[in-house]
């Protein structure tokens, strides 16, 4: 099954609904937020972290940041919901045809 993830613009809410069902959606509430380090087992780089930043923000993702001190690094890293950066990574973003980012699984 595909689903489409939208935002609501003026409550930040996130929905899921079947593609090409207008009918129906559910509100996904606390979707896990974890740092690209996390997600990919190394550090992503500033290439990569800006890109996916860009890409949550051009989608409406709400996005965290979280502070982190080791040997390596000192300092925030942004953290995304682990469905986002799936379709991220998995090549699932695709552009609606409203203009609107939409998050495609």
């Amino acid at each position: 099954m595909k689903y489409i993830f939208e935002r609501n613009p003026d409550t930040g809410d996130i929905f899921r609904r079947e593609f090409g069902n207008y009918n129906k959606r559910e509100k996904i509430n606390n979707m896990e937020k974890i740092s690209l380090y996390d997600y990919l087992g190394h550090a992503a780089g500033s290439d990569v972290g800006q890109q996916v930043a860009f890409a949550a923000a051009k989608a409406g993702v709400m996005t965290e940041t979280r502070q982190v001190s080791n040997p390596v690094y000192k300092g925030p890293v942004m953290l995304y919901p682990r469905s986002f950066l799936d379709l991220y990574f998995k090549g699932g973003l695709n552009e609606g045809s409203s203009g609107k980012q939409l998050l495609k699984g």
